[in-house]
């Protein structure tokens, strides 16, 4: 038999290719049978077996996108990756020190470190990385205009403002100056801030009593709280005019302005980040007697749930969209890297 021409053969790979990616386009984005997840009444559909794994390190934390690619906290080995989608490559290795918090925008990455410090607080400093060389730009030290020392927690970027917020502190960083130029103190009484929010000139900052503060972005001036039944809620994205929190297991979307809750969702005993993309909120949790960590596809609008699937690894620790692709890392190392659409 003669063999076929590369031509014929290239043209019959890409009907192969094409053919697979249209059964995961179907796999994840039309709706499935949904299960509670108890052993004897089904399970959620598998990860297609399109799905990649990569390992850029043994071991990772916090993610965020930016600049075409993922940055991700090696926390192994103390560094900052910089990493290629959908290939895995690490383009980029940063050393930092201890756990990080990360945020990206205002033309650099901004990864706040624990200094190995103990407990839930990073003492600093945050380093300005500029994603056009890889290197660290300045590091600003986490103390007020006044020279106090201040401990954080997290790290935000809205447009031109960084914002690091602690315990009972919310720093301003100018990121063309490299210097902390703002502190508001948060009142105490709902207890320490849990998260960190920036909505048209005004920050909401959520307490562990559920509180949401909002502050008047320029002056620091208080606003007005509002109660919400979550306790120390997480403030993982917005929509519309809309707050998409987590608390204890559970995702819901609240009015800041009144804390009424538009819906809310009980995932398992763990709700991890969110991220708002291809027209569906995705995040993953962790339930008891499940055989892995649970990625959902959730209406915005309804908080219905539209695709549910078992991740093939514990341990999730974000999740992020990079080029049309949905990123998953994990304390084990391992980075799952899903196609929900093909773009």
């Amino acid at each position: 038999m003669r063999p076929h021409p590369p031509h014929a053969r290239r043209h019959a790979t890409a009907l192969a290719v094409a053919a697979a990616l249209a059964v995961l386009v179907l796999a994840l984005v039309l709706p499935r049978p949904l299960t509670d997840g108890r052993p004897g009444r089904g399970a959620a559909q598998p990860l297609p077996e399109g799905t990649s794994i990569v390992r850029p390190a043994d071991g990772l934390g916090t993610a965020v996108a930016g600049y075409g690619d993922v940055w991700i906290d090696d926390r192994a080995d103390d560094h900052l990756l910089r990493v290629r989608s959908p290939d895995g490559r690490v383009l980029a290795r940063i050393p930092t020190r201890g756990r990080i918090a990360l945020a990206v925008g205002a033309g650099g990455v901004w990864a706040l470190q624990s200094s190995r410090g103990f407990g839930p607080y990073l003492r600093g400093p945050v380093l300005h990385v500029d994603p056009r060389t890889n290197r660290v730009r300045a590091r600003v030290a986490l103390r007020a205009p006044s020279g106090d020392g201040v401990l954080g927690i997290g790290v935000i970027v809205d447009r031109d403002r960084v914002w690091v917020w602690g315990p009972r502190d919310i720093l301003r960083i100018d990121p063309r100056a490299d210097r902390v130029a703002q502190r508001i103190r948060v009142d105490d009484r709902h207890g320490d801030l849990t998260s960190l929010a920036a909505r048209g000139g005004r920050l909401i900052a959520a307490s562990a009593d559920g509180t949401l503060q909002r502050i008047d972005a320029r002056t620091g001036a208080f606003r007005g709280a509002t109660r919400t039944p979550f306790i120390d809620p997480q403030i993982r994205a917005s929509v519309g005019s809309r707050l998409v929190i987590t608390s204890r297991g559970v995702l819901a979307a609240i009015e800041p302005g009144t804390g009424r809750v538009a819906w809310s969702r009980r995932l398992g005993f763990r709700a991890g980040s969110v991220v708002h993309a291809y027209g569906l909120l995705w995040t993953h949790s962790a339930d008891f007697h499940e055989p892995g960590d649970r990625l959902s596809g959730f209406d915005p609008a309804t908080g219905e749930r539209v695709t549910t699937s078992f991740l093939p690894a514990f341990g999730t620790t974000g999740i992020v969209s990079v080029r049309g692709r949905l990123l998953a890392p994990t304390s084990s190392g391992r980075l799952l890297v899903i196609t929900p659409l093909v773009l």
